[in-house]
């Protein structure tokens, strides 16, 4: 099995086997990119160029020939909406909605693919992603090319709940202001920022709801590492870090 990240500046590829019952980490590649592919916005031909340069980086390291594939692509390089529908629509009428509304945050006229899920039977929400196509077909295409076969992708913060369905998981990523959170359950996916300001949260939501008790629910985890006063933020919270490779015996 082989994990691949594709971030703005590189890609980081991690090549997995089962022993004894144990997933046992074989292989680890990292590639800088020769262009960053915020720079390049919405140039496709020159997204594909440049990332089939790097997947053929990491070939000369790990062999994808015969290999399942795991894919993901940062949080930003994707919007979505959560939308609310009345009993008189139907589940058709609250995609179209959460797709236009989509388009009305972030106007654009370039390519995408829309992905969603319907909450019908827990709160009639509907929630829709778009990711550029560059993201899509042409990555499951370079990869079927190195003879491997992409059979999952999606966001980074998608991925505990991709890989875990049944279990309800809040992602805190950590940046300089406060912190970027994304949640996910069979009944709802939210995402917005968080900043905890004299002893209380506040959370300002993109999607859902911005009270913290709807939001901070199931496993709490927060990537990368929290300084000893960032801890005391979530000390009413059992909170987990995820840190790049511990825990792993090389």
């Amino acid at each position: 099995v082989i994990y691949l990240a594709i971030s703005d500046t590189h890609l980081l590829c991690s090549q997995w086997i089962n022993k004894d019952g144990q997933p046992f980490l074989t292989s680890v590649s990292y590639k800088a990119l020769s262009r960053s592919l915020n720079y390049l916005k919405q140039a496709e031909n020159e997204i594909v160029s440049v990332i089939n340069a790097g997947l053929h980086l990491i070939r000369e390291d790990i062999s994808f020939e015969g290999e399942q594939v795991f894919v993901t692509i940062p949080d930003s390089f994707s919007q979505s909406s959560l939308v609310s529908y009345d009993q008189d629509m139907t589940d058709n009428d609250g995609w179209a909605f959460a797709r236009w509304t989509i388009q009305q945050r972030w106007p654009s006229d370039s390519k995408y693919e829309y992905f969603g899920r319907s909450f019908e039977k827990s709160s009639r929400h509907v929630y829709a992603i778009r990711i550029p196509i560059v993201f899509t077909e042409p990555i499951k295409m370079a990869v079927r090319e190195l003879g491997g076969e992409a059979i999952w992708m999606g966001t980074e913060s998608s991925t505990f709940f991709g890989l875990n369905p049944d279990q309800k998981s809040t992602l805190i990523y950590i940046n300089k202001n406060g912190y970027q959170y994304y949640h996910y359950s069979q009944s709802i996916f939210q995402n917005g920022t968080a900043r905890y300001l004299k002893d209380t949260w506040k959370l300002h939501a993109t999607n859902g709801s911005s009270n913290v008790k709807d939001v901070f629910k199931g496993n709490l985890i927060a990537i990368g590492k929290l300084s000893e006063r960032r801890k005391t933020h979530f000390k009413a919270y059992g909170i987990k870090q995820f840190v790049s490779m511990a825990g792993v015996n090389m």
